[in-house]
């Protein structure tokens, strides 16, 4: 009887850790930064938070090619925009400054250009925009399953250590979650 009640009071016991935790994690930050609305996109983002970024798949690189290799060590911004998105053109020039204020304390800014349409007119989106930070596309929309993408933009930022942090943020508050991770230190990786 004694076994079979301490089994049962660990397994409530993990069960509660697991509840506990994990609304952690995932509300790192307040949930109204986010444009998570729906508990399906708000589960499936905290699936993936607080681990080991998801791969990138992309390919047609503009303005250089970002490999996993370069992304260590640095606190990395993930845009994942559409070409037709009001809200991912208007975001660009505030990318942009975040680049030019955070490039040497270590961030990197990547851009990925997913859905279904539009990813054919990227190349002039990047020129006719101005973006200035690493951008490519996502043919077969491998990345944009990898990070639960389901609205654009859905920006993600990742931490020195390569741990997805923040996903979902929107573009206003990205610059606080970016400040957050710098202030936790740790050197940026050159």
């Amino acid at each position: 009887m004694m076994k079979r009640k301490f089994t049962w009071m660990m397994a409530f016991a993990a069960f509660a850790l697991v509840l506990l935790v994990r609304p952690m994690l995932a509300g790192e930050f307040p949930a109204d930064w986010s444009w998570d609305d729906d508990d399906k996109t708000r589960n499936e983002h905290a699936e993936i938070t607080g681990k080991p970024m998801p791969e990138l798949s992309v390919s047609n690189w503009v303005n250089g090619e970002v490999k996993p290799d370069d992304m260590k060590g640095k606190v990395v911004v993930v845009d994942f925009y559409a070409t037709w998105c009001g809200p991912c053109m208007a975001a660009i020039p505030h990318n942009n400054e975040m680049l030019k204020k955070y490039k040497d304390k270590g961030v990197l800014i990547v851009g990925v250009c997913t859905s279904k349409n539009g990813q054919e007119k990227m190349e002039d989106v990047v020129k006719d925009r101005g973006i200035e930070y690493p951008t490519a596309k996502d043919p077969d929309l491998k990345s944009e399953k990898a990070w639960k993408v389901s609205y654009y933009p859905t920006y993600a930022v990742v931490d020195r250590k390569g741990v997805l942090r923040a996903i979902g943020i929107q573009p206003q508050f990205v610059e606080k979650v970016v400040e957050k991770v710098l202030d936790e230190g740790g050197e940026a990786k050159k």
